[in-house]
């Protein structure tokens, strides 16, 4: 199994790279997302390097933020909703904290990745 998702993660951070590399115009808003190592790729599960993928593919990284730093975040909008906080208020709540207007892909990306039983 981790040879599994290191082998996914190495191959998440390889792609990441390749297309961050393509257009010097479209870069990430964390950098870290796209420079992740072989050695921290090992550290996320399946589900979390599909979080930060989703994150990545949207552009929607949190400013200034790690990829663990992300994976944090991200549990907490699952703790906050699975506490009664609405959708809505979560948006609202992680774009104000964060600073940036792309909080919907951030709770659609942690809600499928994260906490996919919350959605269903």
């Amino acid at each position: 199994m981790r040879t599994n998702v290191l082998a996914v993660s190495l191959a998440l951070a390889v792609v990441g790279a390749a297309v961050a590399g393509c257009d010097p115009t479209t870069q990430p808003r964390s950098a870290d997302v796209t420079k992740t190592t072989a050695a921290e790729a090992a550290e996320f599960s399946t589900d979390e390097a599909s979080f930060l993928e989703e994150i990545r593919i949207n552009d929607a990284a949190l400013p200034g933020k790690s990829a663990e730093e992300l994976v944090t975040a991200g549990y907490a909008t699952c703790e906050h909703l699975r506490g009664g906080v609405s959708v809505l208020d979560e948006t609202s709540a992680v774009e104000q904290a964060y600073r940036f207007d792309q909080g919907p892909l951030f709770v659609s990306a942690a809600t499928t990745n994260l906490c996919p039983d919350f959605v269903s």
